[in-house]
Order: structure tokens, then C-alpha cells, then sequence
């Protein structure tokens, strides 16, 4: 009415507020104490969160060390445009390390050189966590080092483990939570596995990664899962792969890519997913070949499934690329993403607010 006040009601401004980008939300820290303690808030937090996760999903792509590249990393947005992460703190760390995972906005670095093992990272509001170094890591005796989220929990977890090759009936798994700051070693004990390897994926919570189980034939392949929830390990056997596979996520299910090169010119790609189980609970596990692309004319490598499709690397003639397929349509396409054709890992990734507890490495967001 003529001569009111302009007045929102607060939960169309919240409304408003979750679907901005993280920057914008940086710089309304400033407009009122309200604001910059809803900007805190789980509940809010996870609320921009969701909205990120499904209205802009995002995928960061590290090139290989470069000299004269400042940070090797990138993001391609749902718009399809590409922007670099400008002044990374520890840039050094960052360019010479590996993410090993990226979840809910948050990224795991690992350093073997360094003296601090490993980072979190939330890009979007530049914090950055020092994990305290583990006996496993600082020795460099493991085979499996993966980082996921429990939501059942509200927690992110690392997890290092050694497991010999030598039918060891104990094996050291330690972990890392986030939420307390601190590690804890378990011993475990895998029945009809002989080893756990990386890299993995973590759905709903679950941590999936790849085992070998000692036969008459020698090895085969299991899947091995680690629920982050009651930190418990469950071995169970995989589908008939191709040659190479990895893990994946497809319409928030656990995914298997499989893939194989045909006279040295052609990818055949299957895609698994499993329709029942989650993890240490024991349910029966159904697998599903959902498609098979057969044969796409250049050397392809899966890295992750991204808005359903399946991202490869193209490696070979007449250059390599960044290639999207989508599986349902068996389309393709391709698309240049950062200075350089071979990506060294490509992460599904979201800008959230969730904070990881440690520096704050500039307040300049403006």
C-alpha cells in the first residue's frame, strides 16, 4: 500500500538468499547481523547446498602441473562456462598435489611430499583445514585413502587403510572425522579379500572401493564397502567387467563404468548400476546393465558421470578432449576445458557454504 514500508517475509527472503552464488553470499555477510548468522546455520547451509547440488552442478577438471599455469584447475558450470579458481590458498600444495575426493563443495588434497599430508578445502569460501598427520600416512604404508560424507551422521570422514597382500588376518584402518577433529585406528579383519585399493566413490554415505579375492584361478575382483555411519567393511562380488572400470554415481545410485579398447581404435563402455543395498547392512546387492555403447571411434577413458552423462578423456586423433555421453541417446559431444588436452582428474564438485573448521585464507571476496 501507498506509503508501507518495503517488507519481504523472511522466508521468501531465505527463498531468494539459497539459490545465490557463494561469493554474493560472502559479500551480504555485511548487510546485517541476521544475515551473516543465517549464513551459518545447518539448516540453511544445507539448504543452498541442495539447491547447488541440483540447479548448478559443477565439474572441476585439474590439468597436469604446468609451470606457468597459477592453479591447473577449472570449472564448467551448468550454463556449459568455464572459470578458473583465481589465487587457491597454498597454491604450491594444490598445484604439486592430488584431490583425492570432492563432496557437498568440499575437496581432499593429498601431498606425499609435503609435511602436512593432507588438506580439506572448501574453495568457494577459501577455508582451509591442516588434517594432523596419521602414523599411515607419514609413512607412506597404504593402499586405500578415500574421503566421502555420511548424512545419517552429518560428517565427513578420511579414511586410511593398509591392507597386506599376504592373507594378513588383521589389517590397520584409520580414520578421520572431520566433525571431531581427530583420527582413530581400528583393527579390522576382511573375510575373502586379500587387498583394498583406491580410488573409490562414496554414495549415501557408503564408501565403495575396489578388492581382490584370492581364488584357485588367482585374483578376482570384489567390491568392497565401508559404511561411514557404524565404520564397518562389507565384501561382495562384482558384475562381468571389461578390462578397466571405476565407480560412479548415476541418478544418486553406486555405478560401475566399464570400458575396454577395441583394435586399438575403437571403446566399447558398458554402464552397471546396483539397484538394492546399501552398504554394511546386508542387504542383497542387484546389479543392472543399464547401457553399452559399442564402439565409439577413439580411445576413451571414463572418469565420472556428470548430469547422467558419462565424461571420458579422448586421447589420440585428431586431439584430445574433454568427451560427454550420454547414455540414453548414445550421443556425443566434446568440449575444451582449460589450457591443456590431458586432464589429470575430473570430480564432480558443488559451491556450498559448509565450512571445514580451520583458516580462513583471505576475506577479500569482493
Amino acid at each position: 500500500m501507498d506509503g508501507d514500508f518495503p517488507f519481504l517475509p523472511p522466508e521468501i527472503i531465505r527463498n531468494i538468499l539459497k539459490r545465490l552464488p557463494v561469493k554474493s553470499l560472502m559479500r551480504f555477510q555485511c548487510v546485517s547481523r541476521g544475515w551473516r548468522i543465517l549464513f551459518k546455520t545447518e539448516s540453511f547451509i544445507s539448504d543452498h547446498l541442495d539447491h547447488s547440488n541440483h540447479q548448478n552442478p559443477c565439474l572441476l577438471v585439474k590439468d597436469f602441473e604446468i609451470e606457468d599455469d597459477p592453479s591447473n584447475m577449472y570449472c564448467l558450470d551448468s550454463e556449459m562456462q568455464v572459470w578458473e579458481f583465481q589465487n587457491p590458498p597454498w597454491l604450491g600444495y594444490l598445484k604439486q598435489g592430488r584431490i583425492l575426493g570432492s563432496s557437498n563443495g568440499l575437496l581432499c588434497v593429498k601431498h606425499d611430499a609435503s609435511p602436512h599430508f593432507l588438506l580439506v578445502w572448501n574453495p568457494a569460501i577459501r577455508e582451509v583445514r591442516v588434517v594432523p598427520e596419521t602414523n599411515i600416512g607419514k609413512d607412506g604404508f597404504y593402499n586405500l585413502i578415500e574421503f566421502g560424507f555420511s548424512p545419517i551422521i552429518n560428517d565427513y570422514k578420511i579414511v586410511i587403510g593398509y591392507f597386506p597382500f599376504d592373507h594378513a588376518d588383521v589389517s590397520t584402518v584409520q580414520v578421520y572425522s572431520l566433525r571431531s577433529g581427530s583420527w582413530k585406528e581400528k583393527k579390522i579383519r576382511l573375510i575373502d579379500t586379500g587387498g583394498v585399493t583406491s580410488p573409490g566413490v562414496t554414495v549415501n554415505g557408503v564408501m565403495f572401493c575396489w578388492g581382490y579375492k584370492y581364488g584357485e584361478d588367482g585374483f578376482e575382483n570384489v567390491i568392497v564397502s565401508f559404511d561411514l555411519a557404524v565404520e564397518e567393511f562389507t565384501v561382495t562380488p562384482a558384475p562381468q567387467l571389461h578390462k578397466h572400470s571405476g565407480f560412479a554415481v548415476y541418478e544418486e545410485k553406486l555405478a560401475l563404468v566399464s570400458w575396454m579398447i577395441e583394435d586399438s581404435t575403437h571403446s566399447v563402455i558398458d554402464l552397471w548400476v546396483m539397484e538394492e543395498g546399501v552398504g554394511a547392512s546386508g542387504e542383497i546387492w542387484s546389479w543392472t546393465k543399464k547401457y553399452s555403447i559399442n564402439p565409439y571411434p577413439c580411445f576413451l577413458s571414463p572418469m565420472t558421470i556428470w548430469r547422467n552423462e558419462i565424461v571420458s578423456f579422448s586421447i589420440g586423433k585428431p586431439e584430445s578432449a574433454v568427451v560427454f555421453l550420454n547414455p540414453t541417446t548414445k550421443k556425443t559431444w566434446k568440449f575444451a576445458i582449460g589450457k591443456y588436452g590431458f586432464k589429470e582428474w575430473i570430480f564432480n564438485y558443488a559451491e556450498s557454504l559448509v565450512p571445514v573448521g580451520g583458516m580462513i585464507s583471505s576475506t577479500n571476496f569482493l
